[in-house]
């Protein structure tokens, strides 16, 4: 028989307002917390394996947990500022998400934003179990609602922080013109009729990236009006 409070804390779990990432103290706080005698460290130990192996908890790193009780549909992408602190999720991921491109990786692209006065993060790739994270820095004023307003520079519909799809086109469109980063620009095939083009426009005014992004455009439309890529669209679409 499962011990009572181990029922009584998975119940709480399953709340939705629990958060979607949770670190192994956290974990024991909600299942402990209000016991009059709490479970040895080994009992509990042996329940967090438990919960792990029956697919409750999903394994980020060590101590760091995706909560699949409270949010079956949890992706790994919430974790990203439980890995590197300060973390934005945004470029070829995002787009991916977005249907931008049809190469779907489970590398989970995200920004750091620095400033002078801040310690300097890592950016190498950080390979979890529930997939690898890759990093990116950029000025903060880049990053924050200097760059534009909240409903246009992060999507709202996620807990975690994660940009609108203009703002991750912009983003790698800024790291792929710089000569700080090793990233290279977005290729012209991405598929963007999802993407606002007056939330694009917006971004790039603020961001000062108007004339990247017509440059970008520029070349997107070029390449999507070439015969090739119009006869192959020809060929699969059956005309």
């Amino acid at each position: 028989m499962t011990a009572a409070w181990k029922l009584a804390a998975e119940a709480r779990m399953m709340d939705a307002t629990t958060p979607i990432v949770l670190k192994t103290n956290a974990i024991e706080m909600i299942a402990t917390s209000s016991l009059a005698r709490p479970p040895s460290r080994a009992t509990f130990n042996r329940w967090i394996k438990d919960l792990v192996a029956s697919a409750k908890l999903r394994p980020v790193i060590k101590g760091i947990y995706l909560n699949r009780l409270g949010h079956r549909d949890a992706s790994p992408a919430a974790a990203a500022r439980s890995i590197r602190s300060r973390s934005i999720v945004s470029l070829a991921w995002v787009l991916e998400q977005t249907g931008a491109t049809n190469n779907i990786g489970d590398t989970i692209t995200c920004v750091i934003p620095v400033d002078a006065t801040w310690s300097t993060p890592q950016i190498s790739d950080r390979k979890t179990a529930a997939g690898t994270f890759r990093f990116f820095t950029m000025p903060a004023h880049l990053t924050d609602e200097r760059a534009g307003r909240l409903e246009d520079i992060r999507d709202l519909r996620f807990e975690y922080q994660r940009t609108t799809a203009e703002k991750a086109l912009l983003d790698w469109i800024y790291l792929g013109a710089s000569t700080r980063s090793r990233m290279t620009r977005p290729p012209p095939d991405l598929q963007i009729d999802r993407l606002s083009r007056p939330r694009l426009k917006r971004l790039a005014a603020n961001m000062k990236l108007s004339g990247l992004l017509d440059a970008w455009l520029s070349d997107h439309a070029r390449f999507h009006a070439s015969e090739d890529v119009r006869n192959n669209a020809s060929t699969v679409l059956g005309f």
